[in-house]
């Protein structure tokens, strides 16, 4: 996608609520294979080829007990959100890395 066509449809894109469109899968299938739960994101660039539409983002997650006197635990992970469009025959898909391996992938709306 080039020109003002493509910036405003990226921007229009990712102004999707996710939630109201998206179904989590599992799988993906691209040209070159399918992506799973686990695969890295050198695989996944190798079976996909790169995407649309990404950005990243660090999380804090917190494990441990709320117990008095139990100390909590507190770990960065890194979030890349990685979008696909295959055209307009073919629905669009999001790929959730954490820490450079997928942990969700989920179908979208279909492609442009």
């Amino acid at each position: 996608m080039t020109g003002k066509a493509g910036i405003i449809g990226s921007i229009l894109f990712a102004l999707l609520p996710w939630n109201a469109v998206a179904t989590e899968t599992g799988t993906m299938i691209c040209r070159g294979g399918i992506v799973s739960i686990g695969n890295a994101i050198p695989e996944v660039l190798q079976k996909c080829g790169p995407s649309a539409f990404s950005s990243q983002r660090e999380q804090v997650e917190v494990g441990g007990s709320v117990k008095p006197g139990v100390s909590r635990t507190y770990t960065k992970v890194a979030v890349d959100d990685w979008t696909y469009n295959f055209g307009p025959n073919e629905f669009m898909y999001r790929v959730i890395f954490e820490n450079g391996n997928v942990a969700r992938t989920e179908s979208l709306e279909w492609g442009y």
